[in-house]
């Protein structure tokens, strides 16, 4: 049997001269954000309003997954979801199966 070894894409360090974007999510606002400095130097940010279902876990990844799909360059991303991160460290080799939420499941 084989398996396929791909090149990682997370580092333990920062890329330099990447944007980095800091993501962030609040159980009691049920808002997700994404934060960076953009080509003029200023910051910007993203609110993502969550429905009222969506668990703080959810909501992180939302943050995460809405920053990986919209900057198509080298990326910091800065998140304190251990949750997030580890599903970030161990995704590219992962067998993605079903999960009990509907929700969770549709972003992968």
């Amino acid at each position: 049997q084989q398996k396929l070894i791909l090149i990682p894409k997370i580092s333990q360090t920062p890329l330099p001269n990447a944007v980095t974007v800091f993501t962030d999510a609040g159980k009691e606002s049920r808002t997700a954000v994404a934060t960076w400095r953009d080509k003029q130097n200023q910051w910007s940010n993203l609110l993502m309003q969550a429905s009222p279902s969506a668990s703080l876990y959810t909501l992180e990844l939302v943050a995460v997954l809405w920053t990986m799909a919209s900057f198509h360059e080298p990326l910091n991303i800065v998140s304190d979801s251990l949750y997030v991160v580890g599903l970030c460290e161990r995704i590219a080799d992962a067998e993605i199966k079903e999960v009990n939420s509907p929700r969770l499941y549709a972003l992968f």
